[in-house]
């Protein structure tokens, strides 16, 4: 700063006229009147002093160290985590992925659970008698619900941890359960007759949300603020709100026939397949529009459940 005034000062002298003489000399003095007061607010405040940290060991530590031997000693303990990693993706119909493994039920055939690796060979399987396995889905990564379908002795649900292979509850329901799918914390899952009902899965109480006529083996979706559902009866696909009030509804026997498994991508577009049509659609979010993309011709017979890898984005498909 001072040497920035000498300078414009030696300057003025120089090359400058009276006017302009006062008026740089006037400029220059405003600078120094505000720099005089910027240094007296930093005296006054001390802003120049310099300080010093200043140790001072108390006597009385010598003791303390003569007569302490360590200071203390360091472990590592291991405890179990309560947290759970689940995956809403995981969370469709009656074909399922589990970290790689696949999750099949067959439905009056065997009565079982089976779990096959990514390569197909078969890991373990897990009798479901006298539940008939109709459907699966996810709850989380250690547990899956299981539908019974129409059965002699109970209809209901089978919550099963397949960790310690053990059956952890049964939820009976009015009437038999087929399509079952999983919504957060909540199931929602068809019954015949009755319409779909929601299942919750903290303390397994139920509802129902959805009020129809529901044949047997009618399959359930869910996708943000919309339920899915099929009607093999009619051959319908039916879009609704959480409400159950219809927003769309497709029916075509001429291209879907015995409507089945239904599952919905990231854009929500459903794919449902047709068993008595051998075929799999994919239907547009406003249900206007269609296609088919697998047929007979590329080996589709009667398929039955459909299941999308949101992360994949990979359809697998169950067929005789």
């Amino acid at each position: 700063m001072i040497n920035q005034c000498h300078a414009n000062f030696q300057s003025i002298k120089q090359y400058a006229s009276d006017l302009q003489t006062f008026l740089g000399i006037r400029e220059i003095e405003l600078k120094v009147n505000e720099t005089e007061q910027y240094l007296q607010s930093l005296i006054q405040a001390k802003g120049f002093e310099q300080l010093e940290l200043v140790c001072k060991i108390d006597k009385g530590v010598q003791n303390i160290l003569n007569g302490l031997k360590h200071f203390g000693s360091t472990e590592i303990k291991a405890r179990p985590s309560n947290f759970e990693y689940s995956r809403a993706k995981d969370k469709q119909a009656e074909l399922q992925v589990l970290e790689g493994d696949f999750l099949i039920t067959d439905h009056c055939a065997i009565k079982q659970l089976t779990v096959l690796a990514s390569d197909g060979t078969l890991k373990y399987s897990m009798s479901l008698d006298p539940s008939e396995g109709y459907d699966i889905t996810l709850v989380d990564e250690k547990t899956v619900a299981i539908t019974s379908g129409q059965t002699l002795k109970k209809t209901g649900i089978d919550i099963l941890n397949i960790r310690n292979r053990t059956k952890k509850k049964f939820i009976k329901l009015l009437g038999p359960p087929y399509g079952i799918t999983s919504d957060h914390d909540s199931l929602l899952v068809c019954v015949e007759g009755r319409g779909i009902y929601k299942v919750n899965t903290m303390d397994y109480s139920s509802c129902r949300v959805i009020s129809c006529i529901l044949p047997a083996k009618s399959y359930v979706s869910v996708f943000a603020d919309k339920i899915y559902y099929t009607n093999d009866k009619d051959h319908s696909v039916v879009c609704c709100d959480r409400n159950g009030d219809c927003i769309w509804t497709f029916k075509d026997d001429s291209v879907l026939k015995w409507a089945k498994g239904i599952t919905v991508d990231n854009d929500g577009n459903v794919y449902v397949v047709g068993q008595g049509s051998s075929n799999m659609l994919i239907i547009s979010n406003d249900g206007k529009h269609h296609k088919e993309i697998l047929s007979e011709e590329d080996g589709l017979c009667a398929p039955s459940a459909i299941f999308f890898d949101k992360q994949k984005r990979e359809l697998l498909v169950t067929n005789l």
